[in-house]
């Protein structure tokens, strides 16, 4: 099916709907938020549908938050109201039964448009999934090109924004597609306004967060990987997996976390043909959820009910399972990424006050 006709059959399963729910993944993205801002303005401009974006978890991350303010996207939190309030809804950077939406299972969802791997369960009216392409805003710039409609300059900055940063400024997992959009987009963008998303205010928690991770980071080889216990927003497992894949030397780089009762997974490779979201699928098995692409994937899985030695057996276990995979001893010994000495760890010159580092445990699997 060619573009027009694409743009043509979304639009028509949208006419005669009086509006429409858009359901972005929980704990969005840029990606997720600019897409489903897109799909919003797209059925505004072509069909005169209104929509209300909602996501069912939070916006943790200080980028995605600074994001959403700056580029005006009017996304609020999900409620149960909302499904009551809404008889269509529209799947964003999403799928039914992935494990990273809030979908009552009575629920079909009218539009479904993602750039993973379609999943046994997705079911919907108008239904475009391309895991060949690097973003989904990829493919709602395609929309608006098609369309032809003017793109506003905060959407073209959103969706701009949406597509350097999943794929680190083009240069991971990028098809000639993202190319192409960024560079229709390229002159309408407000760049000042990426500076300020590319470099927030940080609070402390987040810095005493990423000091405490750090020292449950352990290495072995080519392997990096880290075990963060609780964390206090779930994003922050993808936030260090991808700072941590960036370590010399390193190859693959595995990450978790649990945020209130859900074990969060974030899987990173060099290889640009790995294949992790297969990857992580495989080791998850049918405890949970898992998705990506060939170098980057996430996934969760649900530990209400699970004691706490429960919980920590299921991580020992899911981290074994990744060393055999990919060829490590499961007993392997891990080295810690950070180790303190007389001199870490102290805040000021000698005679400094409170220069006494406290001491942390080095936690490795």
């Amino acid at each position: 099916m060619d573009d027009t006709a694409k743009v043509e059959e979304l639009l028509s399963v949208c006419r005669g709907k009086a509006s429409i729910l858009i359901l972005p993944h929980n704990n969005p993205d840029p990606d997720s938020l600019a897409s489903s801002g897109a799909l919003q303005y797209l059925l505004e401009q072509k069909a005169g549908i209104s929509s209300t974006i909602a996501y069912g978890g939070i916006l943790g991350r200080e980028e995605n938050r600074t994001f959403k303010k700056l580029m005006q996207i009017k996304a609020v939190r999900l409620r149960s109201t909302h499904f009551k309030r809404f008889s269509s809804l529209a799947l964003i950077d999403c799928q039914p039964g992935s494990g990273n939406v809030t979908l009552p299972p009575t629920e079909k969802p009218l539009i479904v448009i993602d750039h993973h791997s379609r999943k046994k369960s997705t079911r919907g009216d108008f239904i475009d999934i391309q895991p060949d392409c690097g973003a989904t805003a990829t493919i709602l710039v395609e929309y608006l090109q098609t369309a032809e409609i003017g793109v506003p300059p905060l959407l073209a900055t959103a969706l701009y924004y949406a597509l350097i940063s999943e794929t680190q400024h083009l240069g991971r997992e990028v098809t000639d597609r993202e190319i192409r959009a960024s560079t229709f987009l390229f002159p309408l963008v407000r760049h000042r306004l990426i500076s300020r998303i590319e470099h927030p205010v940080h609070s402390r928690e987040f810095f005493q967060q990423l000091y405490s991770s750090l020292g449950r980071t352990f290495t072995y080889k080519s392997f990096v990987g880290a075990r963060l216990g609780t964390i206090y927003y779930p994003s922050f497992v993808a936030q260090l997996a991808d700072l941590l894949v960036s370590l010399k030397r390193c190859t693959w780089c595995f990450v978790t976390g649990r945020y209130r009762k859900t074990l969060h997974l974030s899987l990173r490779t060099t290889h640009t043909r790995a294949r992790a979201g297969k990857l992580l699928q495989k080791v998850i098995g049918g405890r949970g959820s898992a998705g990506g692409h060939d170098m980057i994937a996430g996934g969760q899985i649900k530990l209400a009910g699970l004691s706490a030695e429960d919980k920590n057996k299921l991580e020992e276990t899911l981290f074994k399972r990744l060393f055999k995979e990919l060829g490590l001893p499961e007993d392997l010994k891990p080295n810690p990424l950070v180790i303190e000495n007389e001199t870490q760890g102290k805040i000021g010159p000698p005679g400094f006050p409170g220069n006494q580092a406290e001491s942390s445990s080095i936690q490795g699997i």
